[in-house]
């Protein structure tokens, strides 16, 4: 069984990918710049909250040029959106309005963050 955990273990690390140096985020591939990010976000939003008939929204930050991700999930690259917005929780109540945040890559949507932070703890939205 011991030997088991190892071999998962190393095989889990040698799996992982390292994170982008400057040079790599300066010279990666974003995409296209979203000029409708707005509608983009607001469109992807809508499908992914609860009642969406109920979503309000408060703001949508300029698209900055980020990756996200990290060593195990890997890296994608494209524009953060920050976009202030109030949907309702599973209880059915609004929950005030948040910066949830969404990135867009060729007109489409390829990551969601909800409240804008990731599990490591670093915020995207300021």
């Amino acid at each position: 069984m011991r030997y088991c955990l190892v071999f998962l273990f190393t095989l889990l690390i040698g799996a992982c990918q390292s994170l982008p140096s400057p040079n790599e985020t300066q010279d990666a591939d974003y995409g296209a710049y979203p000029s409708n990010y707005q509608q983009i976000a607001e469109q992807y939003l809508r499908a992914t909250l609860r009642d969406p008939d109920t979503i309000e929204f408060d703001g949508f930050a300029e698209p900055k040029r980020r990756w996200i991700g990290d060593k195990v999930t890997g890296i994608k690259y494209g524009y953060v959106v920050c976009v202030q917005v109030n949907s309702k929780n599973l209880f059915g109540n609004m929950t005030g309005f948040r910066s949830d945040t969404v990135l867009i890559r060729d007109g489409e949507v390829i990551d969601y963050v909800e409240d804008g932070e990731l599990l490591s703890g670093m915020k995207l939205c300021d």
